[in-house]
């Protein structure tokens, strides 16, 4: 069976709907994720204060590499594949409908047709992003100055309350 031209047009637009619906999926994720970051930052940090242990500050920094990669690989294994495809679209949809005949549908996967760009393209897009790595270098280079601090004296943890009976 033919697809004729609306067709196909109306099959890439509720493509690019449901690739959108990905991104919505997956920033939901990241979100999370960077919210339970933050949680077991402040409470590293906290319980290294409250039982006087500074090695847990450098546990903070850490925990920021640690989420730094995991956010990266889950945009490296998953997200960037809908990425390049959301792009193919948004190109053929901007060239007009020569370029919309060429394309194939429901091509999430991207096997047919979808230029893959380089693998440090591929890296770049899913490690190098400003947001996450501003967010998790702060916040781990916080922890390390902070640990510093504290083993330079600068900062005094708390003397210890407890009375022994």
């Amino acid at each position: 069976m033919e697809v004729t031209d609306v067709q196909r047009f109306e099959l890439l637009k509720l493509e690019m709907e449901l690739i959108q619906g990905v991104f919505d999926k997956y920033d939901a994720m990241i979100f999370k994720s960077r919210s339970w970051f933050v949680t077991l930052w402040m409470a590293t940090l906290g319980l290294a204060f409250t039982i006087q242990l500074p090695v847990l500050m450098l546990m903070a920094g850490a925990l920021a590499l640690l989420y730094w990669v995991l956010e990266g690989l889950m945009r490296h294994q998953y997200w960037y594949k809908y990425v390049i495809r959301y792009r193919a679209l948004r190109d053929a949809f901007n060239r007009g409908s020569p370029a919309l005949k060429a394309l194939s549908l429901y091509d999430l996967t991207n096997h047919y047709g979808t230029p893959k760009p380089p693998k440090w393209e591929h890296l770049r897009a899913s490690f190098g992003k400003l947001e996450p790595t501003v967010l998790y270098s702060v916040l781990g280079l916080a922890a390390i100055v902070v640990w510093w601090l504290v083993r330079a004296r600068v900062i005094l943890l708390p003397a210890s309350n407890h009375a022994c009976g």
